[in-house]
């Protein structure tokens, strides 16, 4: 098979299994809800750990994606070697569901709505 049509594959397959992936995953924690109920004094460290955890995930996040783009560029200049392709597929599936689950403009949008007092909780620590 030509580099470039496995260089394809790899990705077509990698972003499919990772759709797919969200999918499934999407569908799971929709179905089962732990909602507990906390008190006012440990909302705003849940914002802040909130905060710190989605900046968190999206630098792996990038970086993932960044080595997806690497191992593409390297797959496309071999000759078609079966662990760069099972590589490059794998790094095309990490990056999309670390961004597509963690809903970074939502959350985003969520935080800086706290930081401002306009949400419907009592903001004390900000």
């Amino acid at each position: 098979m030509p580099t470039k049509y496995l260089v394809n594959l790899s990705i077509l397959l990698g972003i499919f299994i990772s759709v797919l992936l969200v999918i499934v995953i999407d569908y799971f924690s929709k179905k089962s809800f732990f909602g507990t109920p906390i008190s006012i004094e440990k909302v705003s460290s849940c914002f802040e750990e909130g905060e710190k955890q989605l900046n968190k995930n999206l630098r792996i996040g990038f970086w993932t994606l960044l080595m997806a783009i690497g191992s593409t560029v390297v797959l496309y200049f071999s000759n078609g070697e079966a662990i760069l392709f099972f590589a490059t597929t794998l790094f095309w599936m990490l990056p999309i569901p670390l961004f597509i689950l963690q809903r970074p403009f939502k959350r985003k949008k969520i935080y800086a709505l706290y930081k401002k007092n306009q949400l419907p909780i009592e903001n004390r620590d900000f």
